[in-house]
């Protein structure tokens, strides 16, 4: 569903009449007066859908949505053009725009490609279950409520003992797990085990720290920490994925289709 839009238009009266409708709709909307400001919203919160007038100071709507298409994790953000003029129109229709909107706004014909939208995200939508795998509990938490967020289904698991019966029932298109696991085996025995199964050979193994950065280490540690890692690669993971950050977790994982 779409939940939050950003409005990008240098009239700032034409924008708050349209964020006055949209709200009433129950929308969270953002404003943005450019193109510069519209991105950094976009980077920055969890957006669904842009909604982008053509000619703006500092970076019209053209160079907006071209910065938008260039980038991984905005690439396939829905974006409706505000535009009556068809040479605009056949501007972006080259770049693959299909959806536009008169100015001024007719608001009945603007929700309906909302809907039209929401349906086709909606038919489209992927729903990854996820194994995340740590004995930090907090970590794997926060880590289950940003998977969510991309409507995930996330099974998050803290004792080693579990992790073959929680991956079997689940059957995880991706697998997550901490490089330094406790109880009964290390990250390189499990993630050899797993592979050995058919059922997994598949599914994208990532692991991660969630021990202190790099740079805090000693020499000894760190080579110790490097040996972990091309261990775990060795035994079948396709990729480390660095230390757990909430600020760039989903950034991390977005490769393997998780976004």
């Amino acid at each position: 569903m779409i939940k939050n839009i950003v409005v990008a238009d240098d009239e700032r009266s034409s924008a708050l009449l349209l964020v006055r409708s949209l709200e009433k709709d129950g929308y969270k909307v953002w404003t943005a007066g450019n193109g510069v400001e519209a991105l950094k919203i976009i980077l920055s919160e969890r957006i669904d859908l842009l909604i982008t007038d053509v000619v703006m100071p500092e970076m019209d709507g053209v160079d907006l949505y071209m910065e938008l298409k260039n980038r991984p994790s905005t690439s396939n953000l829905p974006v409706i053009i505000v535009t009556d003029k068809e040479v605009f129109k056949e501007s972006f229709s080259s770049l693959g725009v299909e959806l536009y909107s008169p100015k001024p706004f007719n608001m009945e014909d603007l929700k309906d490609k909302i809907r039209k939208i929401e349906s086709y995200v909606l038919a489209k939508r992927v729903f990854h279950k996820v194994v995340v795998i740590g004995p930090n509990e907090d970590v794997l938490d926060k880590m289950r409520k940003q998977l969510e967020q991309v409507n995930c289904i996330v099974v998050p698991v803290s004792k080693v003992i579990e992790i073959g019966m929680r991956c079997f029932l689940t059957n995880p298109q991706v697998i997550i797990m901490d490089i330094h696991t406790q109880d009964y085996a290390s990250t390189k025995e499990i993630v050899r085990s797993l592979r050995v199964y058919e059922f997994f050979k598949h599914a994208n193994i990532l692991v991660y720290s969630s021990n202190p950065p790099e740079e805090m280490m000693s020499a000894p540690l760190m080579h110790s920490f490097q040996q972990v890692i091309k261990d775990c690669l060795q035994a079948g993971a396709n990729k480390y994925i660095g230390r757990f950050d909430s600020a760039t977790f989903l950034e991390q994982v977005e490769e393997f289709g998780i976004k």
